[in-house]
Order: C-alpha cells, then sequence, then structure tokens
C-alpha cells in the first residue's frame, strides 16, 4: 500500500497502459483521478476499476488533451495532487512526403504540449506535496522509426523536457521519463490491422526487443509505479527504458 494517502493524475487512463497503472495505483492503496478524451470513455473507465477494485478512491475528468485551454481546466478541476502521470498520447503513422501539417500539429500537442502545460498548470500543487511527475515516453524517443516522425519526434522532444524540468524543480518535484518499447496496446493493434499479413506485422514487432515478444500493459504499468514511487526517490531526470532491450543493441 506504498501510494496509501497519496492522489495521482493518470492521463490516457481509459485504455491501453494508462489503465493498467491507474489499476496498480489503486491495488496499492492511492487515490485516482482518470482521465479521457471522451466523457462517455471516462464513465465506463471510472465504473469498471471501481468494481473490480471496490473502490471509491476513482473519479474521472475529460479533456481534449490538444487543446491547451482543456489541459488547463483539467488542472483546475483537482484540488492536490502527489504523482502526475502523462501518459496520454496518440500514434499515427505516414510517411513524412504524406505527413500533413494537421497530423504533426495534433501529435505535437498531446504527446508532449500536453505535458508541459499540465506539469506547468499543476506544479504549485506537485510542488506543496514534494510530488513526482512521470512522462510515458517511448523507444521511439531514442530510435527513429520509418513512418513515424512526428510520434518520434514528439517522444524526443518529451524526454529532453523531462530533463530540463527535473533540474529546475529539483529538489522539490522528481521528474522521469519511462519509455516503454512494443506493448499490447490498442494502438498497436489498429496499426498491425493495417498490415497485409498481421501476423507477420505482430512478429516484427516482438522482433525488435531481444526478448522476442511485445510487453503486456500491465509490465509497463509496473515500471511507471516504480518510477513514482518511495522506492526511487533517488532518482530524477531519469529515462527509463521498459523496452525489452529494443535501444539496447542488436544481434549480429
Amino acid at each position: 500500500m506504498e501510494f496509501d494517502g497519496k492522489t495521482i493524475l493518470v492521463t490516457g487512463s481509459t485504455r491501453g497502459i494508462g489503465t493498467a497503472a491507474a489499476a496498480l495505483f489503486l491495488e496499492r492503496g492511492g487515490s485516482v483521478v482518470l482521465h479521457g478524451r471522451r466523457q462517455a470513455d471516462v464513465d465506463a473507465a471510472v465504473a469498471r476499476l471501481s468494481a473490480a477494485h471496490s473502490s471509491d478512491r476513482v473519479r474521472g475528468l475529460s479533456a481534449d488533451l490538444s487543446d491547451r485551454k482543456a489541459c488547463r481546466g483539467l488542472a483546475t478541476s483537482i484540488d492536490g495532487l502527489d504523482i502526475l502521470v502523462n501518459c496520454g498520447g496518440i500514434f499515427r503513422e505516414a510517411a513524412i512526403a504524406e505527413t500533413s501539417l494537421a497530423l504533426w500539429d495534433e501529435t505535437i500537442a498531446v504527446n508532449l504540449t500536453a505535458a508541459w502545460v499540465l506539469s506547468q498548470a499543476l506544479l504549485p500543487k506537485l510542488r506543496a506535496t514534494r510530488g513526482t511527475i512521470v512522462n510515458v515516453g517511448s523507444d521511439a524517443a531514442l530510435l527513429g522509426y520509418a513512418g513515424c516522425a512526428a510520434y518520434c519526434a514528439s517522444k524526443g522532444a518529451l524526454v529532453g523536457l523531462t530533463r530540463a524540468l527535473a533540474t529546475e524543480l529539483a529538489p522539490e518535484v522528481r521528474v522521469l521519463c519511462l519509455c516503454p518499447g512494443p506493448t499490447e496496446t490498442d494502438m498497436m493493434r489498429a496499426s498491425i490491422g493495417t498490415a497485409p499479413d498481421e501476423e507477420k506485422a505482430r512478429q516484427q514487432w516482438a522482433s525488435y526487443t531481444l526478448l522476442n515478444r511485445v510487453a503486456a500493459p500491465t509490465e509497463i504499468a509496473e515500471s511507471i509505479l516504480l518510477a513514482a514511487s518511495p522506492r526511487a526517490t533517488y532518482l530524477t531526470g531519469s529515462v527509463i527504458m521498459a523496452d525489452g532491450g529494443a535501444t539496447a543493441g542488436k544481434r549480429v
């Protein structure tokens, strides 16, 4: 129960890694604010997690992370906060020659700018509790993936933002970036679903890692909780790779 008495906001927590992290925070005593873009999805996630964990320590808020005003509104709806997990994100595949300005702007807004706006808006509350920010990046922050220029750029910049915030906000607030590798989420399934051979595409994702498999969302969630926990109080500015070895090297 290491998060007993702690309030945690997890953006993008109506599905995938965000939902898995929210569930673990609840299991370990935390009070969780779920977030999603659509209120109906938020309400469904709140009902699901409340029932699964017999808990009244969960509530939900909706906001469009691509809208800076909506992000600030989300921040003002939270009275006190110990941990901010910037997990909300989008993934759109497009070759660089086919990447529209609209796709680029939306990806940067959701994956990067929202984390900055929320960190800034919630900073007084995080300073008051000597809290923690965990930004959820990607192995694409360190690796280039063809057809994903906007996504790679947004996640690479999130690493830079993490280090700058950690430097500026220490020692009051710890800031870390947790970078997952290939993970079994709806975003991955959507990508696989566009491939001519879905099984081959799935095997290709697994082959990017040294462990020859994709992660379960709960595996990534465990790493998020570690970064946010009292077990990691000497970590700040760190980029934690939960990527199955994808960025460690290649077998030759």
